[in-house]
């Protein structure tokens, strides 16, 4: 493969053009992604290539195969930020990536450029195909490093300059080293955040490309760091080990580097891009479906609940078995729920995402019917395997393999988890799953693996909290064996 250094010019930019708002809602399908939008169609065509675009190029430049990597992207573009919002409690955000088990969702709003996806498809690619666990500054900077991929004429440009880290390193200067390597909880802090990305951006981008700019190649120190990192060597202290450095002079090293009044990047050939997408205009039906299940998958069921109410004579059996769903969580004991399952029940042609919810109703439902349960779970189990073999779980797979185990089937729990983890083994949710269910099946170091990645994957506490708690239920079982 060719490679051409390309100068760019410190200060790159780009522009938005206006773009004509849609007002319907249309279903996409291209070779790697399934997306939802009210952007004109125009508008979503573009992105669609955009994307196709990127992950090609990426796959290309990083030498992966394409059947390496298959599990389907469900995307969401916003034309209206007022819509987006009732999806998330960030009043600010601009999109949101979901790991959802088996289905990868992303949300993207309105005025976006398409490098919020790219960070995040680095994210989903790094965590898929990567043999290392990455500290989350490298994680976090080599996003921001490939999420700038531009494309000019027929070449993509690898390694340009992102205006919002420009902007904080300009405002705040750089995040001291040691705070980098070892950023413990200091997130909750505005300032520190944006720093963190910015100094991240710079150390990857100069790890990549310094040696291309005339700097010291660090390359193979730099695989060292990241060898022992993953064997657990966390501290700070590695990488100054391995560097031959102190915080200082990588620092000085950096702001060298930040220094330049222009920069060398990679340019390769972009390859070809599937032109082939199938569309089509959703019904009225359709676009409130589509809106509970992001709902649902976000969370929000309160907004789930009000669109279901607000477009009653527009719900089919998937909308009542989403309010199945959220009727049985209002309340501890039997309610409304209970006839809508015993209607849904009755149903012959329910579509996959309506078995799908109504397995979930069901297996809500015999928590509060324990005379029944069996019966109730079985009834679920049924449901549950027709929306597998539909295509259509939609994040329900948690459920499913606690229902297995519950009935005693824990061979075809640990199946669904396996067939779970090659769909999709850069899931967090789905290493989670792995460690909790490796430690019921008497499995202490694969649960240990899972448990550890989910920690390392983690973006916040409160992704790892579930993980660490069951670290240290491990560390009790080995205490105790002692």
């Amino acid at each position: 493969m060719k490679i051409i250094l390309i100068t760019l010019i410190f200060t790159l930019g780009f522009s938005l053009s206006s773009q004509t708002l849609a007002a319907e809602w249309r279903r996409y399908e291209s070779r790697n992604f399934i997306v939802y939008s009210d952007l004109s169609k125009k508008q979503t065509l573009k992105k669609i290539h955009s994307f196709e675009q990127f992950k090609l190029s990426l796959h290309k430049f990083l030498n992966i195969s394409e059947s390496a990597e298959t599990v389907p992207f469900e995307v969401y573009l916003f034309r209206n930020k007022q819509t987006l919002r009732k999806f998330t409690e960030k009043y600010n955000i601009a999109g949101f990536y979901m790991d959802r088990p088996g289905h990868p969702l992303m949300v993207v709003g309105p005025g976006s450029d398409d490098t919020i996806f790219f960070h995040e498809y680095v994210h989903f690619l790094n965590h898929r195909l990567g043999n290392f666990v990455y500290p989350r500054w490298y994680s976090e900077g080599i996003a921001e490093f490939y999420s700038t991929l531009d494309f000019k004429g027929n070449k993509a440009i690898i390694g340009g300059v992102p205006q919002d880290r420009l902007g904080w390193l300009g405002r705040s200067d750089m995040l001291p080293i040691k705070s980098l390597l070892e950023p413990g909880d200091s997130f909750k802090s505005h300032r520190f955040t944006g720093r963190f990305y910015a100094t991240s951006w710079l150390l990857a981008h100069r790890m990549m490309l310094g040696p291309a700019n005339g700097m010291k190649d660090y390359s193979d120190p730099f695989k060292k760091y990241l060898l022992r990192y993953t064997q657990g060597e966390k501290s700070a202290d590695v990488f100054f080990e391995e560097f031959g450095v102190d915080g200082k002079e990588i620092s000085n090293d950096l702001r060298r580097y930040a220094g330049m009044k222009m920069w060398n990047a990679i340019g390769i050939e972009v390859p070809d891009i599937p032109t082939n997408v199938k569309d089509h205009s959703l019904n009225e039906q359709e676009v409130v479906n589509i809106k509970v299940r992001l709902a649902l998958a976000s969370n929000n069921w309160d907004y789930a609940k009000t669109l279901l109410s607000e477009n009653k004579k527009l719900i089919n059996s998937e909308g009542r078995a989403a309010l199945a769903i959220i009727q049985g969580h209002a309340s501890n004991e039997v309610g409304e729920e209970a006839s809508l399952i015993e209607e849904l029940l009755e149903e012959q042609s329910l579509s996959g995402v309506a078995h799908a919810y109504l397995a979930h109703a069901l297996w809500d439902f015999a928590e509060k019917k324990p005379d029944n349960r069996g019966a109730l779970l079985e009834e679920a189990l049924s449901h549950f395997e027709t929306a597998r073999a539909q295509n259509s779980l939609y994040g329900e797979n948690t459920l499913l393999v606690k229902v297995y185990w519950e009935l005693g089937r824990r061979q075809s729990a640990l199946n669904e988890i396996i067939r779970l983890l090659k769909l999709n083994p850069a899931s967090r949710s789905v290493n989670l799953l792995a460690g909790e269910y490796s430690i019921k099946a008497g499995m202490p170091q694969d649960a240990r693996l899972f448990l550890n990645r989910v920690v390392d994957w983690a973006h916040s506490e409160e992704q790892a909290e579930k993980a660490i708690q069951l670290l240290a239920q491990l560390d009790d079982i080995d205490a105790q064996a002692e």
